[in-house]
């Protein structure tokens, strides 16, 4: 309820005008890089869009240093600017070439979206020249966080990089803290001060210096908001972050999540593969396990291959088996690496725990040339999905992406697929059907064949499946590889273009709406389903708001693209009578029959 009760705020200062009000949404990538030699190193990042919603938005972009100043930079070759406004039409997909005439700069990038979000990727390419030595997804923030935890690891070519920026317009205070991997204990920690908007970016070693074999460890790093630069209690306004692995010239995003109370009892990684012939290319995966429990978490990894059937493998060199137990002592981290034979051989994973306990799970794919690392990327655990996006970007000769499906479910499920061009055309469809327990991974190209002929695609990849699945999603380029996020919408959300109040009753409290909407898939309601569902939010100011679900008759919609829908919401948790005359804020937002999730609106009102 944070955004909500900050929405709220904003929007008071409005209610005497009454004007319908589309809160904006804000996400934010915590670490951008640009600048350097061109024919020497150099960096460039890659700022992906697909707006997936039925009608157009506006992306508002700013990029800031690390002291928090306007960072100048030049989209797709134009002159240096900190912010640019790139307004993209329903279904539209864009990609943006973010770059500096300079030395290699770092600094982090907010989007502000109105009146919709939009599917948000961000890559990182590192070249020499014109090649291109590696290359990495960054995962979207769209909230701060009060704490994470991660796995980071350093050897002789092995470091880690942590990335804090600070999105609000006060001092930020940070507490890094490295826990000692033999006794679970605080071995050391800083207190980090981060500028109003302003951005930190240090290797492990440069954080914990005093550590006497901090350039030869394995251990949970932790982070943590402070309220004052002693660091000496919790709290603060948050912050956003995320990790790059440094292996030799190779390097991979670590992604960070909050710090969860805890979490589900069965986790699942979409993709693992191993195997390959030691002189020629050759895979392995590596696990990582990360806990918070003071006694620490045990479980069980089991394998599966694309039909179902248990996948043997080898876990850290012991013989092959589908079935792995491993161990996490308190407060530290446990690494499993997964190798095979002389075959490349590719499934998913399944962790069973004992209970719904801390343990942060995730994987390092590496792709070696002989002995020669040749590429890395990491993903985290899959968090279930009825329906996703990804942005597709293709090209015949270097480029393409690969999916990876799931379906842990007890009975056969079916995934449909929907190919869509950058004007947001569907030009493909296809459906894949997966045992239970099946798997399946494919480049897209495989998929939909006629882009393998295309010398340049970009547009977007739509999932939807009737049951719970999970997936995964890699870009490759050339040789290398990189995570890509996959949006929890798919094409088309439905769009809410205005709200009206009809009527308000202050005993019981009640608000009957209207509200204009528009779906290009057609399907806010099906033949089988003319419920339309919602959540409503009343905000009374001072004396606190209240939500709740809200079902709408929407008949009239019935294979249309666009109509008015009519209800009336009654907070669930308000007693007695709202005075007369008294003013509050309504919001509210609705789901398509595939679960798809309209924008926000809002409009003052008075009881």
């Amino acid at each position: 309820m944070k955004k909500i009760a900050f929405l709220s705020f904003v929007l008071w200062a409005e209610v005497a005008s009454g004007q319908v009000t589309y809160p904006p949404v804000t996400i934010a990538f915590p670490h951008v890089v640009a600048g350097g030699d061109p024919n020497g190193p150099h960096y460039v990042t890659l700022l992906q869009i697909v707006n997936n919603n039925s009608a157009s938005t506006t992306a508002h972009v700013t990029l800031f240093s690390d002291s928090g100043s306007p960072l100048a930079v030049l989209f797709d070759g134009q002159d240096p600017q900190s912010t640019i406004d790139l307004k993209l039409d329903g279904g539209q997909s864009r990609q943006v070439q973010i770059n500096i005439n300079g030395a290699i700069t770092v600094g982090w990038m907010e989007i502000v979206y109105s009146p919709c979000d939009a599917l948000t990727t961000v890559l990182l390419d590192s070249f020499s020249g014109t090649t291109l030595i590696s290359e990495i997804g960054v995962d979207p923030a769209s909230d701060v966080m009060p704490a994470t935890d991660f796995a980071a690891e350093t050897d002789g070519v092995l470091n880690t990089g942590i990335a804090i920026a600070n999105p609000d317009t006060a001092a930020a205070y940070v507490l890094a803290r490295l826990w000692d991997p033999s006794t679970g204990s605080v071995l050391a920690s800083n207190a980090l001060s981060v500028p109003a908007n302003g951005h930190v970016a240090r290797f492990l070693t440069e954080l914990f210096p005093s550590v006497s074999n901090i350039k030869q460890i394995r251990a949970k790093v932790s982070l943590d908001s402070c309220s004052s630069s002693a660091c000496n209690l919790a709290g603060g306004n948050g912050f956003i972050a995320t990790v790059v692995r440094i292996n030799g010239d190779q390097l991979t995003t670590i992604p960070v999540a909050d710090r969860p109370d805890g979490g589900s009892q069965v986790r699942i990684l979409p993709q693992v593969a191993f195997g390959g012939p030691a002189t020629d290319i050759n895979i392995k995966t590596v696990l990582y396990f990360t806990t918070n429990v003071s006694t620490g978490v045990f479980g069980t990894a089991d394998i599966f291959d694309d039909d179902g059937n248990p996948l043997p493998a080898s876990a850290d060199g012991a013989a092959p088996a589908s079935s792995i137990t491993f161990t996490v002592p308190g407060n530290r981290v446990t690494r499993v690496v997964l190798s095979g034979d002389d075959t490349v051989r590719s499934g998913w994973l399944r962790l069973t725990l004992p209970g719904t306990v801390h343990l942060l799970v995730s994987a390092v794919f590496q792709t070696f040339a002989g002995s020669d690392l040749v590429s890395e990327a990491s993903v985290l655990e899959s968090v279930p999905l009825a329906r996703g996006l990804i942005y597709l970007k293709s090209q015949s000769t270097s480029q393409d992406v690969g999916v990876a499906f799931v379906n842990p479910q007890t009975s056969p499920a079916a995934i449909d697929l929907r190919l869509l061009n950058r004007n947001g055309d569907v030009i493909g469809n296809q459906q894949i059907t997966l045992p239970s327990n099946g798997h399946v991974a494919r480049f897209v190209t495989e998929i939909f064949p006629q882009l393998a002929s295309l010398p340049d695609f970009d547009g977007a990849l739509s999932l939807h499946g009737a049951a719970i699945f999970a997936a995964t999603a890699l870009r490759l380029t050339g040789a290398k590889i990189a995570a890509l996020p996959i949006a929890s919408n798919s094409m088309y959300r439905p769009a809410i273009n205005t709200v009206r109040v009809t009527k308000t009753q202050g005993s019981p409290a009640r608000i009957s709406f209207e509200i204009d909407v528009t779906d290009y898939d057609s399907d806010i309601v099906t033949n089988s389903s003319t419920t339309v569902s919602g959540v409503a939010y009343v905000d009374f100011g001072d004396a606190g708001y209240d939500y709740g679900p809200v079902m709408i008759d929407g008949a009239s919609l019935l294979n249309q693209a666009s109509g008015t829908l009519s209800g009336t919401f009654q907070p669930p948790n308000v007693t007695g009578a709202v005075p007369s005359g008294y003013p509050a804020v309504f919001y509210i937002y609705i789901f398509d029959s595939a679960g798809n999730q309209s924008n926000f609106v809002a409009i003052p009102t008075k009881f």
